[in-house]
Parts: C-alpha cells; sequence; structure tokens
C-alpha cells in the first residue's frame, strides 16, 4: 500500500513537471534539461575556445616561421616555430574530437530526459488524445523532433558556434594588422550573413514538410 501510494505521488509530480516544462519558452526549456549537464557544457565551452585560439594561433605561427626564414633567423629559432606549429595543430585535432564527444554526449543525455518526459506525459493522456493522431504522428513528435533537438545540441556548439567565434577571431585578427582589410571583409560577412538568412526560410518549409511526411506514416 505504501509502495503503491509513493508510485502515485511520484505519478502525479512527473506530470506536474512534464505540464510546467511544456509550457516553458525554448530557452527556458533548453536551460532546464541541460541543467544537469552544466559541467559538462562549461567544459564542452572551454574546449570550444581554446579550439578557436589554436586555429588563430596557427597562421601567426606560421608568418612567424616565413619572417624568420626571411629575416635569416637562427636555425634554433625555426625549429621552436616548427614544432610549435605542429604542435598546434596535433592539439587542435585532439580538443575538436573531445568537444564533438562531448557534445553529442551532453546533447544525447539532456533530450534523453526530455524524451522520457514526453513519453509519460503522452501515456498519461486520455483515449481521445491518442484517436486523434497516428502511431506515426506520436512517434515523430516524441522521437523525432527530440533526435533532431538532440542533433542541435550535439553540433550547434562544436560547429556553428565555434564558426562563429572563428569569424570574429580572423576579423579582431585583420583589424589589428590593416583595418582596411578587416573593414572590407566584415562587410562581406555581415551580408553573407544576412543572405544565408534570408535562404534560411526556404529549408525550414521543406524541414517542415518533411516531418510532417514523417508523421503521417
Amino acid at each position: 500500500m505504501l509502495i503503491a501510494t509513493e508510485q502515485s505521488q511520484f505519478d502525479i509530480d512527473s506530470q506536474s513537471s512534464a505540464m510546467d516544462i511544456s509550457a516553458l519558452p525554448f530557452r527556458q526549456l533548453v536551460l532546464v534539461y541541460l541543467k544537469p549537464q552544466w559541467r559538462r557544457a562549461a567544459l564542452l565551452a572551454a574546449l570550444v575556445f581554446a579550439g578557436i585560439c589554436l586555429q588563430l594561433s596557427t597562421p601567426l605561427i606560421l608568418r612567424h616561421f616565413i619572417d624568420s626564414v626571411a629575416s635569416g633567423a637562427a636555425e634554433r629559432v625555426l625549429i621552436l616555430a616548427a614544432i610549435g606549429f605542429l604542435a598546434a595543430g596535433l592539439l587542435n585535432q585532439v580538443i575538436n574530437t573531445w568537444a564533438t564527444y562531448l557534445g553529442a554526449h551532453v546533447g544525447w543525455a539532456a533530450t534523453n530526459l526530455l524524451r522520457q518526459d514526453l513519453a509519460s506525459h503522452c501515456l498519461r493522456l486520455d483515449m481521445t488524445f491518442h484517436n486523434d493522431r497516428t502511431p506515426g504522428e506520436l512517434i515523430e513528435r516524441i522521437d523525432g523532433d527530440v533526435t533532431a533537438l538532440a542533433n542541435f545540441f550535439s553540433q550547434f556548439m562544436v560547429r556553428i558556434a565555434s564558426a562563429a567565434l572563428l569569424i570574429v577571431g580572423v576579423l579582431i585578427l585583420l583589424f589589428i594588422e590593416d583595418w582596411r582589410a578587416g573593414t572590407v571583409l566584415t562587410v562581406y560577412v555581415v551580408v553573407a550573413g544576412l543572405f544565408l538568412m534570408r535562404l534560411r526560410s526556404y529549408a525550414v518549409k521543406s524541414s517542415e514538410m518533411e516531418r510532417e511526411a514523417n508523421a503521417e506514416l
């Protein structure tokens, strides 16, 4: 009897939690499910930042090597520059691999909790809800959409965020070297970004149609 009571209380609390979470805006929803993974998420952010720094340092080391050769520097200076260049490239590959693994782990761990809450919430709904929807729609909403969200978590920080930070870092270095080159490339980046944002609407519509077709199966 005590076990049944505790189980009922657990079900009620879980249902309340799922209902509260379902009403949250997207940003708060992300924070709710990433909060248990905050240590790994912080480590992932640090790895992405370290990888960006290494990518920005590589051309600087190469420039130092070329300038040293042109100025007739000592052999020891050239060897150190070459070792530094190779070490930066190797360390960058290690960091990228680690960040990719960590991003996938954080994404799937967070979305598995979301998938569990969605499944529990759907199981508690009455038969009217289930009669109005096909099994394919429920599977697509509970598993397909959440899987897409997992891919978003695992790929966004590693690829999109790192690429954006790399662009900012490159522009800063260009402004330091020559403000005219930095200005020209900044304008180019802004125009290209606006163009890509305009194209995004076409891709979103196609993706929505694909998900709807999968849900109707």
